[in-house]
């Protein structure tokens, strides 16, 4: 989540170029209901080549990683491929891999696209990335107007093939995720009382965890985002200032950050906690590496890893399994 402190920023990628400063969050407005809406995305031009800048801590080369994935049971009458969760035991720990540079600035919403295999990640403005899980960048792509302004969170519904886009007014957008046009507007911060959405995920019943970080809550919605389900106070937890979340693929868990304590703990499904709270860089929860203020938050089926991109920084941070990668992508979905 962008914090209502001066930000700096030179931004040139042709289409956008200006110093401005971030926003402070506005107090929560919008009406309980459905907006259907036709707008889209355009990719943004850019005359500088697309490229990724990555310091490797690892000795372990690419190939040899994948050599060790563990594989889950596959399913082919199943969308998503199937799932044994017995063949794939919990994770409860990262370690640092690698730093991936993106070139944007105030990266606050990502996702794993698991049926194109690519990561998607955009700022605070809409401006984004696709990348494939290596950390190559492979397009320029801005978000559309609709989650504008102050995005900050996003995840991929499988089930329906759709990206979904939060902003810090808890506006639901969802968005077609190869045209980044939008689908749907749904307004959940009133329905449900919350304030400065910054964050999203989606668990294997399609239901909606949102970070309501302005009342420091973890608030689940069913999938139309009418109905709540339940909703858990971050700070009991001792997450002030809970901002990221991601499910971890294979399990029914989710990894969570605080931009406040710029810690990380693992939860539940029920927002129960099961590790930490830890400092990001510490072992056991995400060990190693150097992200000044972690923000958004994704997970990437095929191989279990986690990207965690800093707030205020141009670069997101790979981190790994400490039980090995693994393919759990045939999890992301019941049913």
């Amino acid at each position: 989540m962008v914090t209502p402190r001066a930000v700096s920023l030179t931004i040139g990628f042709g289409w956008f170029a200006i110093a401005c400063s971030s926003p402070a969050p506005r107090e929560d407005s919008g009406t309980n209901g459905f907006t259907s809406a036709s707008s889209g995305a355009t990719t943004t031009e850019d005359s500088t080549s697309a490229g990724t800048t990555v310091s490797e801590t690892s000795t372990e080369t690419e190939d040899s990683a994948d050599s060790h994935i563990k594989f889950d049971h596959i399913d082919s009458d199943h969308p998503s491929g199937g799932c044994d969760p017995d063949q794939i035991p919990d994770t409860n720990g990262f370690t640092f891999v690698k730093t991936i540079e993106l070139g944007i600035d105030t990266l606050q919403a990502g996702f794993y696209d698991s049926t194109r295999d690519r990561v998607v990640v955009f700022s605070y403005f809409g401006e984004g990335r696709v990348l494939d899980i290596q950390g190559n960048i492979l397009e320029q792509v801005q978000a559309p107007p609709e989650a504008l302004p102050k995005l900050d969170g996003g995840a991929y519904d499988l089930a329906s093939d759709l990206a979904l886009l939060i902003n810090q007014d808890c506006d639901l957008v969802e968005v077609d995720p190869e045209t980044f046009a939008t689908h749907a507007v749904i307004p959940l911060g009133m329905a449900h009382n919350m304030s400065i959405c910054a964050g999203l995920a989606i668990d294997p019943m399609s239901n909606l965890y949102i970070a309501s970080h302005g009342t420091d809550e973890l608030v689940v919605l069913d999938r139309s985002g009418q109905v709540e389900q339940f909703r858990v106070d971050m700070l009991g937890i001792g997450m002030p200032g809970f901002d990221g979340i991601a499910e971890i693929a294979g399990s029914e868990n989710f990894l969570i950050n605080s931009t406040t304590n710029l810690t990380a703990a693992i939860i539940a499904a029920d927002g129960s906690l099961i590790a930490g709270p830890g400092l990001v860089g510490d072992a056991p929860i995400m060990g190693g590496g150097a992200v000044g203020q972690p923000d958004s938050m994704l997970t990437i089926c095929t191989n279990g890893h986690t990207w965690v991109c800093d707030a205020y920084e141009t670069s997101c941070s790979d981190f790994a399994p400490d039980d090995g990668d693994k393919m759990a992508c045939g999890c992301l979905v019941v049913g």
